[in-house]
């Protein structure tokens, strides 16, 4: 029994010193990677943290842990979270900070008047965030797409000119950290895309095109994508090659929304006959890719921003009649949606079908939020003017 007691607390002694130097391995390696990619010798690493290049030669071989009093500086240092410096899995952290930014922005865009005070309402939000915590790289590129998003009415509507210069430059400074140090592709091409918006608004066309450029293109006909599929069936079978299908064509079927609604967007403004005829082809393309339940949350935000356009290009057209006929169509459309989400929701076999991101897009998309988005058009059309036709629009609903 004494051989039982004891022979117990030496294994479990074993298995604790097991554990240590497994996380001593697992820091070592990462305080390794994460220096590397910075360009960091041990010896700048240990000048900037304060201890010895013996010392950082320890924590990377395994032998030796960075004292508890230098893990946030060691972190600030590698411009990494504590978590991420010890190995944890932050996808879950990151969509639900992801989330909750995304529900502020909405709530701020549904109190401002109009949406040139929204966006600089959000720019000035999320400046504020940045502040809270230079290092996050959510909100340093969160940021950077509101700025961007600013772009649009500082060079439409002359809209807070004064302010611009400072949230331009900021967003310069802080989408080329998160460039450079954000590990997630996501984050890095998503600070790409806002930074060559901003260039692009601001007439510096050469910077817009260098940000471009470092954006994947569907040009080659040899997309992992093309390919992924058919590795998964060899591999695992049927039903994994059914998960990577339906993963491809959701960011086929985004890609391809996102494009018709920049197309019905720049034509509402220069040929609202064109932004109608393309709106309408568009729409018809989206009610096929619905059809396969698993990319209408694929399509959502997408429609609603195509009918919102149509109905702007209508009204311009003075066809108040028919731009009344697509708003009573995309609340048909929205309370389809709407059911879809329910049902989703209800359902644990498929909510497992969804990530956390979607998830909360799906929890988010309440009845209050599709009167907001509704009011938005009607706010945003007034806004225009139109020769008061935006007003008639209004009156006529």
């Amino acid at each position: 029994m004494i051989y039982s007691k004891y022979g117990t607390e030496i294994k479990e002694m074993e298995e604790a010193r097991y554990l240590a130097k497994r996380n001593m391995e697992s820091l070592g390696n990462n305080i390794r990677r994460i220096r590397k990619q910075l360009g960091l010798t041990q010896e700048e690493l240990a000048l900037h943290v304060g201890v010895t290049p013996q010392a950082v030669s320890r924590w990377e071989n395994g032998t030796g842990m960075p004292d508890i009093s230098l893990v946030v500086p060691l972190a600030k240092t590698l411009r990494v979270s504590t978590d991420a410096l010890f190995g944890v899995n932050e996808d879950r952290y990151d969509s639900r900070v992801y989330i909750d930014l995304k529900r502020t922005i909405e709530e701020i865009e549904a109190e401002a008047e109009n949406q040139e005070e929204a966006a600089l309402a959000k720019c000035q939000f999320m400046l504020k965030k940045v502040y809270e915590d230079p290092d996050n790289y959510i909100y340093s590129v969160y940021y950077v797409e509101q700025v961007a998003n600013l772009s649009r009415f500082v060079h439409f509507n002359h809209f807070a000119v004064e302010r611009w210069p400072e949230f331009r430059e900021l967003a310069i400074k802080y989408g080329s950290n998160a460039i450079r140090f954000a590990d997630e592709k996501e984050w890095n091409e998503r600070a790409h895309f806002a930074l060559a918006w901003i260039y692009i608004h601001d007439g510096n066309y050469a910077y817009a095109k260098e940000h471009i450029d470092q954006l994947p293109t569907i040009k080659s006909n040899r997309l992992q994508e093309s390919i992924m599929a058919q590795l998964a069936l060899f591999e695992n079978g049927f039903d994994a090659m059914d998960q990577v299908l339906t993963m491809n064509l959701q960011n086929f079927v985004r890609a391809v929304n996102k494009e018709n609604l920049y197309a019905v967007q720049s034509y509402a403004w220069g040929q609202p006959e064109k932004a109608v005829s393309h709106g309408q082809w568009a729409l018809s393309l989206m009610e096929t890719f619905c059809k396969k339940k698993e990319l209408k949350l694929y399509c959502r935000g997408f429609m609603r921003d195509i009918y919102k356009f149509i109905i702007f290009a209508l009204i311009r057209l003075d066809q108040i009649d028919e731009a009344k006929k697509y708003f009573d169509e995309l609340k048909e459309q929205m309370e389809i949606m709407y059911a879809y989400h329910q049902e989703v929701l209800e359902s644990t076999e498929e909510r497992e079908k969804y990530n956390e991101r979607a998830i909360g897009h799906m929890e988010a998309y309440t009845r209050e939020f599709m009167t907001q988005q509704l009011q938005e058009i009607i706010d945003f059309v007034i806004g225009c003017n139109m020769d008061n036709n935006g007003q008639k629009f209004a009156d006529a609903l």
